[in-house]
């Protein structure tokens, strides 16, 4: 054998390595997980659950009440055991115990979406800007205003709520996006601030907030023998 025909040999091993190597790389959704309990929880704690299980970061939009004058609808409390699976299968079952809900992937995302909104083109966050331009943007808080005040039509009312996390980032954001919905927009707004954050969208169809988090985490499971109470997980 010559030392060409060894060099193409060689060559040709390598290809064959790297496309496998790339056929192989760790889904992150394919992951197999343990078992999700609920108990007299929601389908939002499992999703926290997972999210602590597996390092994927959730955000949640919530049932909007009518009017902020008025509560919010709250999720279906719920005990039940999902099996263990891979993410997406156990992320699947959840939401069969709540059909209220549903979930979609954006990269690494998940989104927890209201199930009767998911094509609903008059909701906020499944309007699409056309175009957007993040120039120098500083914070969390000017990106999401700038979001809502590039949509086309009349103008979008969202309050950023924040209580306890800087929105600063770490430098300020120069970015363009064609063609994006506003879900989208938040989620990559959310993962200015790291890998690990979401945000959360609640309130009123009068009185929209949002709220970014560094990771979810679900609302405690009552002790034996007491009744859960409301509340929603927290940030």
């Amino acid at each position: 054998m010559n030392c060409r025909t060894s060099f193409v040999l060689w060559l040709l091993l390598l290809m064959a390595v790297a496309q496998a190597s790339s056929q192989t790389v760790d889904d992150p959704f394919d992951r197999r997980i343990s078992e999700v309990k609920l108990v007299d929880q929601t389908v939002i704690d499992g999703f926290a659950i997972v999210s602590g299980m597996t390092g994927l970061p959730v955000s949640v939009e919530h049932a909007l009440g009518t009017t902020i004058s008025q509560p919010s609808p709250t999720a279906k409390k719920l005990s039940a055991t999902v099996p263990p699976g891979k993410t997406s299968e156990v992320l699947d079952r959840l939401c069969d115990l709540d059909t209220a809900f549903t979930w979609i992937r954006i990269g690494n995302m998940v989104n927890l979406v209201p199930r009767v909104l998911i094509s609903d083109q008059n909701y906020l966050l499944n309007k699409k800007v056309e175009r957007l331009m993040f120039n120098g943007i500083p914070d969390g808080q000017e990106a999401v205003f700038h979001v809502v005040n590039s949509l086309p039509g009349p103008k979008e009312q969202i309050a950023v709520f924040q209580p306890s996390m800087s929105l600063t980032f770490s430098r300020p954001w120069t970015a363009e996006y064609t063609q994006t919905t506003v879900r989208e927009l938040f989620d990559k707004i959310a993962q200015q601030f790291g890998p690990s954050y979401g945000w959360q969208f609640s309130g009123a169809q009068d009185f929209r907030t949002i709220t970014f988090h560094q990771s979810i985490r679900p609302k405690a499971p009552p002790p034996k023998g007491a009744t859960g109470g409301g509340g929603r997980p927290s940030g």
